[in-house]
This record gives structure tokens, sequence and C-alpha cells, in this order.
């Protein structure tokens, strides 16, 4: 009997495109769930390019009209599947915390929730699949219908780059490698430290992947003035259909997006202008300090990865009020929180006003922290893990990918982190584990960057800004497929590799 693999298809097309070129090196049953806008949908509907026995339209499952949720129905879901709805909705950037042009009501988001539960459940109902190949779950949605496979036996192939430079793998979940429980019976030669900081200089050597998507926001995002104008001009004069038919478009009136991306502009230049000022640019590296790095607000890794600790500024309270008398703490702005226009003037007063607290401009060295400071602190960030290359010790607020370090401690509770800080500082961290680590994590890695993959995609179909509405043509899409063949040529056999290292261990 063949597999059945259901594939999510979404605006950035990587998926789709993969299985343009896995259909034609493994016999299965395809199957896709298309999240997308409505021109983007034209396509779906009319492509012949790969063979799905069956597509289903996210956003057509759900009536915006539907206001009364079966609240029953959603206490047998959360028992069924053991999954916390509201721990999924509250954290949905949609539906709460950027609700710049629709608040959504209570009874909205459950109804939109439970509508998406009976969908999904009728699929594992009907076709009950072996695999779900999927990008990184970013949403609630996405996310719900991931951790719906585990309950359901489907092995799940999830693209994700697990906050570490060009490094791309496939797991069930971004914050483990599959079928790696720990280190003790990895077996590899020993490096020493000199040799591992080598081997972190090649990961960030060239493009790297921090430096592709810095130049996809400034290629295609807000960074780009330019871009934004003409994004802001094919959206006002576009047919405006999706603000009746996607949740995340509720609202979304063109002189609403037109203001809001005036005020947006207007507070981000009001932001440098004081970050300018205020922010340390050159803070004492000298007396003993903890580092916190902050996360890039509204990212997947905090929502979903660290959700009850998605409020920043009061982990920096809780970290200040546990720190050793001896020890300052240094916080740092994300670099890339420019593409969230900055945070709020008065955030970053309120972090300057903690005592012991320096706030550092984000145009500092994060390798000078990273060197220099006697403890790294992260919600999840990469940047705990760069730290174990310069013999730091970490602590993080979620899992991670690199969790399986010794020298990386994860909060269980606020009410032990003085305590956790205290045995951190004490922590060595050891080459043997580094070695260990980067071996499984080589072993697992994929040659494929998706944030250059996707700046190459909108480069071509998005308009440039971030306008993602757009309408595909059939034709253009194959000549781009073929072009870049060789990198998802190997991506859909690394597919093809993952699908059999699960039946393996079936």
């Amino acid at each position: 009997m063949k597999d059945k693999i259901i594939f999510w298809c979404g605006s950035d097309f990587t998926q789709f495109s993969m299985a343009y070129h896995f259909q034609k090196k493994f016999d299965c049953d395809m199957y896709s769930i298309v999240d997308v806008t409505n021109n983007s949908k034209i396509f779906f509907q009319q492509q012949k390019l790969i063979n799905f026995k069956k597509t289903w339209y996210l956003h057509d499952q759900y009536d915006k009209n539907h206001m009364e949720p079966d609240i029953e129905y959603l206490k047998y879901f959360e028992e069924k599947y053991g999954i916390d709805l509201w721990q999924l909705a509250v954290n949905e950037r949609i539906f709460y915390g950027f609700f710049d042009f629709h608040k959504f009501t209570t009874n909205e988001i459950l109804s939109i929730v439970e509508q998406i539960c009976r969908f999904y459940e009728k699929i594992f109902l009907e076709i009950k699949p072996n695999f779900f190949i999927t990008k990184l779950t970013a949403f609630h949605h996405l996310e719900l219908f991931r951790r719906m496979c585990k309950y359901h036996g489907t092995k799940v192939l999830m693209l994700s780059s697990p906050k570490i430079p060009k490094i791309s793998i496939l797991s069930e979940d971004d914050t483990k490698i599959d079928y790696v429980d720990s280190l003790e019976n990895i077996e590899c030669k020993e490096k020493n430290f000199n040799e591992l900081n080598n081997d972190l200089i090649l990961l960030n050597s060239n493009n790297d992947a921090k430096e592709i998507m810095m130049n996809y926001w400034t290629k295609h995002g807000s960074n780009s003035k330019i871009n934004m104008v003409k994004m802001l001009i094919k959206f006002l004069i576009s047919p405006n259909i999706n603000i009746n038919t996607n949740y995340n478009y509720y609202g979304r009136t063109k002189l609403r997006v037109l203001t809001h991306s005036i005020i947006l502009k207007l507070k981000k230049s009001f932001r440098e202008s004081f970050m300018k000022k205020h922010l340390e640019i050159k803070p004492d590296l000298k007396s003993p300090f903890v580092y916190f790095s902050l996360g890039i607000v509204l990212e997947r890794h905090i929502l979903i990865g660290a959700p009850y600790y998605t409020n920043q500024l009061e982990i920096i309270r809780h970290i200040a009020k546990s720190l050793p008398v001896g020890y300052r703490l240094l916080v740092k702005e994300h670099p890339a929180q420019q593409s969230r226009e900055w945070r709020s003037i008065s955030e970053y007063e309120r972090i300057m006003d903690i005592p012991n607290v320096t706030l550092i401009h984000p145009s500092f060295s994060e390798k000078e922290l990273q060197k220099n400071c006697s403890l790294l602190i992260s919600t999840v960030g990469g940047s705990a893990f760069e730290a174990a290359f310069y013999q730091k010790p970490s602590i993080i607020f979620g899992s991670a990918i690199y969790s399986i370090l010794p020298s990386v401690t994860k909060v269980d509770s606020l009410e032990n982190l003085p305590k956790i800080i205290k045995i951190s500082l004490k922590t060595k961290v050891e080459s043997q584990d580094l070695t260990k680590f980067m071996k499984i994590l080589s072993d697992d890695t994929i040659n494929f960057t998706f944030a250059e993959f996707l700046s190459d995609f909108n480069e071509r179909f998005a308009s440039s800004g971030g306008y993602i509405d757009s309408i595909i043509d059939e034709n253009d899409l194959k000549v781009f497929l073929e072009q870049k063949k060789v990198s998802l040529e190997h991506l859909a056999v690394r597919h093809i590799d993952k699908i059999n290292q699960h039946k393996k261990h079936s």
C-alpha cells in the first residue's frame, strides 16, 4: 500500500516547490493543505505541476459569521489530544498582541479554532496520513495540526533552521533531533575549543543565514522605503477580498493599512533616534556581568517555544532580582528587531530604569558580549548556543535543539532562577560535549537555506515590501523550479531519507 503524505503549502511555496521534485523520486499518494491568500489560491486550483489526490484550502474551512463556539466539543478536543487550546490562541500573534486592524472577541477566536479542529479531524478520519511535510509551525493552526499528528501516529517532517547559522534540519520537533536523546553514546574524535571555534567561524562565514535574513528584510521588508511604497501602491489598486475570507486579514481596510504603515514608519524613526541617544554603545566588559540577549517579538521560538515567557521585560526584571551581588546585567537589543520597527520607547525606558541593568545598542558586537560574559541568558535564541563555543554556560526559558548540551539549563520555575543562575555561573562547558553535539548536528544537516530561497522566490513572484497576495503564473513558476533544481532535489532526497529513517524505527 502506498504511503499517504500531506504537504502543507504556504505562501512561501517551499514545500510545494520541493514536492514538484519529490513526486519524481518517491511513489506515494500526495495530498495538500493550502494556506494562502485568494490570488495565490487561484494558482493551486488550476495548477498541473503536482498531482495531489486531494487539496483542502484552510481558509475555506471556517465561516466568519459563525460566532457561537461549541464549548463542549472544544472541551472534548482538549481532553482527547492533550492540547491546551488557549495557550496556542493567546500566543497567536493575529488574535492577540498584534490586532492593529481587528480586535478578536473570545467567541470569534473559539469559533475559528473549533472549525479548524473539526476540519483537521475530518482529514485524519478520511485519509489516515502516514507522513506530514511542513515548514516551521509558526502559527497556531499549523502547530495544532503538528500536535494532532503526534496523537494519530503521523510522522512529521518539519523543515526548520534551529537558530544556528546555515543549518536546516528535518525533524518532528524543532527543539530536538529525531532519535537522539542524549550525547552519551555519540562516538567521535574530541576537538579542542580552538578547533570548535573554527567550526563556528565556518558556520558564520560568507553568506550565513543571519546575513541572508537581514539582507531579505533590507531587500523585501520594511527596511526598504522604495519597496514599501511599491507594496502599498499595489495593495491600494488591487481588490481587497482577503478581508472577508482570511482571518489574518480581518479589518485590513485600505485606509487602515495606509494609515498604519505611515504611523509605523514614524514610530521607527523616533525609536531609532531615541536608541542612538540613550542606548549604550560602548559598554564596560571588564567587570563581571551576565548577558541577556533580547529575542525578536512575535517570533515562533518565543510564542510557541517558550509560551509562558513572552514578556521579556518581566524576564529581565526577574533576572536582575536573581543575580548574585557583584554581577551586572547587560541587555542587548536584537538587530533584526528593526523588522518589527523596534520596541516602544517606553519599553526601552522601563528596561533602563531597572537597577543594575544596562541596555546596549543593537549595533554593538554580539560576539564580544558572548566572549566576555560570565553567563548568557536567552529566551530560546541562538546566542545561547554560540556562547558554548566561548566556554560560557547559558540559561534558556524554553526548549531548543541545543538544550541537550549539559552547559545549557532550562528554567523550570521562576522561583528557582536565583539557584539556577548560581549553579550555572559555576558550570564548565566541556569541549567533548560540544564536539558530540556538532557531530550529530552535521549528520542531520540539510544543505538548504530557507531565507535564501524565500528571498529569491519573493523577488520573482511576490512584490518586494511584503505583498504576498500575488497571482502566480504556472509557466513562470516551472521555470523557477528548474532553476532551483539542484537545491530542491537535494531537499527532496533528504525528505525521502527522513521517511526511510522513520520507517526503520517504526
